[in-house]
Formats: C-alpha cells, structure tokens, sequence
C-alpha cells in the first residue's frame, strides 16, 4: 500500500515536468521557520519546496542567492521580513516577491500529521501578502473503506501537502483573483420603531433555509428559483455547510459600514497564554490567510509590524493603548488594527484525541480610535461530530482556518 501512494504521489510530480518554461513574477524563497515544537528535517524541507515549486514551473532567483544574501547580511529572523530587508532582497537577487514558510507541525507518531503555512510577499513598495495558503493534514484524513486511504508514511503526507501549497500558488499567479472592495447588502438605515412594522415582519413568510445560506434574490430576479449549482456555489464560497459550527460563539459589531474603501489591515501579536509555545503566531497566521483570501482588506507583511514595533520600543502588557495604536497606524499609514488573545491551542498526536482552540479577536480603527469588532471562539476537533467520525479535523492547523474562515466571512459580512 506504501508503494502504491509513493508511486502516485511520485506521477503527481512527474506531471507537472510537462509545465511550460517558469513565467510570472520572480520569487525568492526563504527557509522555513519551524515553529512546530520539535525536529524536523529543515533543510530536507526546504529543498522539497524549492523542487516542487519549481516543477510547477514557477520562477525562482538563481540556486544559492537567497542563502548568500541571508548569510552576507547576517539575515537572523526568517518568520518575516522588513521594509529594509525587503528592498534589499529585490536589489541583490531580482526577486519581484518572497516565500515565507511556516512549519506548524511535524509528527511521525501514527498517524503521522503535516502542517505547513506559507506566504507570499510583494517586495514592491510596502510589502504586502498578495497570496496566502495551508495544509493541515494527517495520515487518517480519508482511511476510505477497509483503511486503504491511511497513510502511515510521514514522507508521503508531506509530499501530498507540498505539492497542494505548490499547485495553490501556480493557480494564483496564473489566474490572480481580482482584489474585491465591499459593497453595501443594501442594509436599511436604521428607521424609528413602528408597530406597524413589526407586524408585517412577523406575518412575511421567509424560508429559514435560503435565509441561513443567502439564497434570497431581490428585485427582477427576486421570481427566479434556485438551482441545485447555485446553492453549491453558495455553500462553497461560504466554506461549506457545517462551517456555522466554527462561527465564534459571541460577538459584537459597531455595524460600521467600510463600503467602498480599500481599508489596509495590521495584525499586531497576540498574546498567548496557552500551554503551547508559539500559538499566538500560528493564531495571527491562520487568521492572515483567511483575511488575503478574502480579498475585501489589504494586509500588511507581518514582519513589517514586528519591525516597526521593535525599533519603536511598543510594549504592550495586556492589550495595545491609544498611543501605541497611533504610533503604529500612522507610521505604517494603515487603516485598522487587530488584536487578539489565544487561551488555548492544543495540537494532538496518536489516535482517540482532538486538537482544540480558544482565542479572542478585536479590531480598531485608527481615526475614531473605535472597537468596529470584538469576538470569541472555542472550538475542538470533534465538534458536530456523531457518526463514524464524519467531520473530524485531525490537526489544529486545519481548525484554526474553518474557524477563523468563518469569523472573517461573519465580519466582512457586518461590515457592508
């Protein structure tokens, strides 16, 4: 069965061979920060990503000039990159943007289990993450009928997750997806209290079903049924059915509307106070992604806001204040802030346990100095989860994107 996956896993890169000279921008790739708690073999890594990349015929700099450039200019902290750095980068080795990776998890404790975050950063101007993806997998995701879909191999599970972070970057800079701004639901200003509407509200019938998905239609179209793709389509941009079991379990909105503007996003650190050493990165990562896959906000290169915090000496103790807020936005020029705590993050390894997750979110906004958003989530891997494990995320990589996918779609959603 080993051989079998090898063997395809092995045609799935041999395929791409056929890829058509590297076009597009040029891309340096940076090595990866092992955020993952434990071993794992780096420089393997490193030179997997770097091949697979390539395979998929996606421009990189010349072999060996991102290792001198780090090595000449005594480059230490590899999770980001700076303004300076990002300049630099550009001059000496071409590059028109950078691979920033991530490894989250690496665990060779059955069934083995691969996480990996990687980012792509526009070394142009202020650098910017243009696109943003992730794996979280585990060797028991799909053990289909009779376990034939386990897998127990770790080099074959992260071979499937290297080349799925690689053909997601292909599709992005072959076909880049237009940035979208947000635009009004037609939401009502708020009009005075009225009996009259009241009651009309109560006797208009409206089907729970349309309105949980947002299958309403208004105005000539308002007389159209839906079909069966429509609904999928709506399901699919929405994350999925069950993705409402990820939504956080309070929150508030000022329901300030950000329409039409092209509002520019911070993430500043959060605070951790979890059991588990760097979770408060993964946390602001996981939620990054979500945030540039959206498409509604621009979101800045998290090494930019480390920088800029570091040479500004912003020490925060248990939340950002006013000044340090304005320190920030106006010497980054962006538009919001986010802030958040992590009280729990737990990965697991072997069989019969679940990953869990417990975090806070706020967002602000640097001229009314205004709380637009405040959230709490808590999830665990198990959730709505009641026959033959159907449902079950295995890692927390993949928990933390179905939960922080549904607080971004529950924002942008309040925001129009």
């Amino acid at each position: 069965m080993v051989l079998c996956l090898l063997s395809l896993c092995q045609v799935g890169l041999a395929s791409t061979d056929s890829v058509s000279s590297a076009t597009g921008p040029r891309i340096a790739i940076f090595p990866l920060e092992n955020l993952s708690g434990g071993p794992a073999p780096l420089k393997e890594l490193d030179q997997e990503l770097s091949r697979v990349v390539r395979q998929y015929g996606i421009l990189l700099t010349e072999p060996g000039s991102v290792e001198g450039f780090i090595e000449s200019n005594q480059i230490r902290y590899l999770g980001g990159i700076d303004e300076r750095t990002a300049a630099l980068l550009s001059e000496k080795t071409g590059a028109d943007a950078v691979l920033i990776s991530t490894l989250e998890l690496y665990s060779d404790v059955s069934p083995p289990k691969f996480s990996l975050i990687c980012r792509l950063v526009s070394l142009k101007g202020l650098p910017e993450i243009i696109w943003m993806d992730s794996v979280g997998i585990a060797g028991d995701d799909q053990p289909g009928f009779l376990g034939l879909g386990l897998i127990n191999d770790l080099k074959i599970l992260r071979a499937k997750g290297l080349v799925a972070i690689a053909g997601s970057l292909k599709g992005f800079i072959t076909s880049p997806p237009p940035r979208r701004r947000l635009l009004s639901s037609g939401r009502k200003e708020e009009e005075p209290f009225s009996i009259l509407n009241l009651i009309r509200g109560i006797k208009k019938e409206k089907p729970l079903l349309n309105q949980q998905l947002g299958l309403m239609r208004t105005g000539d179209q308002a007389e159209k049924p839906y079909t069966v793709e429509d609904l999928l389509q709506k399901m699919k941009a929405q994350g999925g059915l069950f993705l409402s079991r990820y939504s956080p379990r309070d929150w508030y909105s000022s329901q300030d509307m950000l329409v039409n503007q092209e509002k520019t996003i911070a993430i500043i650190p959060f605070f951790n106070r979890s059991t588990r050493k760097h979770a408060a990165e993964l946390q602001v990562l996981h939620l990054a992604k979500q945030l540039v896959l959206d498409g509604s906000f621009r979101v800045l290169e998290l090494g930019v806001i480390r920088d800029k915090m570091l040479s500004m000496h912003v020490i925060m103790t248990d939340g950002i204040s006013i000044p340090s807020m304005d320190l920030i936005t106006i010497s980054l020029g962006v538009d919001l802030l986010l802030n958040g705590l992590i009280f729990d993050y737990l990965d697991t390894v072997g069989y019969g346990s679940y990953p869990k997750i417990d975090f806070s979110m706020q967002m602000y906004e640097r001229e009314s100095k205004k709380i637009l958003w405040s959230s709490h989530s808590h999830n665990q891997g198990d959730d709505g989860v009641f026959f033959f494990d159907y449902g079950r995320i295995a890692t927390t990589g993949a928990l933390a994107d179905k939960m922080c996918r549904a607080l971004v779609l529950k924002l942008v959603e309040n925001a129009r």
